[in-house]
């Protein structure tokens, strides 16, 4: 099969590879379409989880083409989308119900070979059927929003806070309608392209500010005191240490994006004592792929404008490197269309 290699850091091809062999309790998924994520640049720059050489993508959907022994939950045929995470269910995180932190954790796409790829296999228990009516590109978005659906159960929005979120890529743009369907009053969006924040607003946004020399201006007076939540959807961190000054006393700080995995911040701890700040980490997701589903089932969070580019798997460095300069919304690749 082909498949997109990362080989070393700093590093990509694609190439001719053995395809996936199935053991008892796996299921063999043709993929039809995979998204690149901003986790996929970390990978590649070697800032997060991952060994190398490694075939990435970690949100993709397919078809069951190939099932183990010891499955019998699915028939050749099945639409689905696998939960790239994959925990072992006896570890003391997993039987304390925090499986996103399982001591033996693996990643389909980030320890093991993932969705960049015409084939893969993951086990039987990762995977979700798909409703007969979804698109290949709302079985993609499966992974990613049942981060949003994680970051959601981690946060408590109590009715009329004012949010404030930083970055409005694809993640931003999800975020942005989960928090619409919240007791949010006010939700502002900073981003340093216009054009996301006009999509912003499409997506539910109060108001926006482009973020420049005039961004401190325009948040203060937007809210002279400061917002209730303040979330980061950047990974950057310059942004993540600027963003508390906007928090006001008692305010929730959530930091959704994805940092390089030794990326450092400098903040205050007497203005955390001070404000009574609370402070919140959302790691990947947590079984949440089935609210991800009934979200994109029910039409609550829109998708089909997220993705600005699909293309052949063959056009895989192309798509990567315009993601990765911020030249893209979502770039789904079309494997098995």
């Amino acid at each position: 099969m082909k498949a997109v290699i990362f080989p070393q850091a700093h590093t990509l091809s694609i190439e001719s590879v053995p395809d996936p062999t199935c053991k008892p309790d796996e299921i063999i998924v043709k993929v039809a379409s995979s998204g690149i994520c901003g986790t996929d640049i970390h990978i590649y720059k070697n800032e997060y989880l991952s060994d190398f050489p490694l075939i990435p993508g970690h949100e993709f959907s397919g078809e069951v083409v190939e099932i183990g022994s010891a499955v019998q939950d699915f028939k050749l045929g099945d639409r689905v989308a696998v939960d790239p995470n994959l925990y072992c269910g006896h570890c003391n995180y997993c039987r304390n119900q925090q499986f996103n932190h399982c001591s033996n954790w693996e990643g389909v796409g980030i320890t093991r070979s993932g969705g960049f790829a015409e084939f893969v296999n993951a086990p039987a228990r990762a995977a979700y059927k798909l409703p007969e009516n979804f698109t290949n590109t709302q079985a993609a978005f499966i992974e990613p929003l049942a981060c949003v659906v994680w970051a959601m159960q981690r946060i408590r929005i109590n009715p009329a806070d004012k949010v404030l979120l930083i970055g409005s890529g694809p993640m931003g743009l999800l975020l942005v309608q989960a928090l619409r369907h919240g007791n949010a009053s006010q939700i502002v969006v900073v981003d340093k392209q216009a054009s996301r924040l006009t999509l912003a607003m499409q997506m539910g946004a109060s108001q926006t500010v482009l973020a420049d020399e005039n961004q401190v201006e325009n948040l203060k007076a937007i809210a002279s005191d400061g917002f209730d939540i303040v979330i980061d959807a950047t990974g950057v961190p310059r942004v993540i240490e600027a963003a508390f000054q906007f928090l006001r006393p008692r305010g929730q700080f959530l930091q959704f994006g994805v940092t390089p995995i030794d990326a450092k911040i400098s903040i205050s701890s007497y203005e955390i004592f001070k404000n009574d700040w609370t402070i919140i980490g959302s790691f990947a997701l947590c079984y949440t792929f089935l609210p991800a589903i009934a979200w994109l089932e029910n039409k609550i969070i829109d998708v089909e404008p997220l993705v600005s580019h699909k293309l052949a798997l063959s056009d895989f460095e192309t798509g990567f490197k315009k993601f990765m300069f911020g030249e893209t919304l979502k770039v789904h690749l079309t494997i098995g269309d």
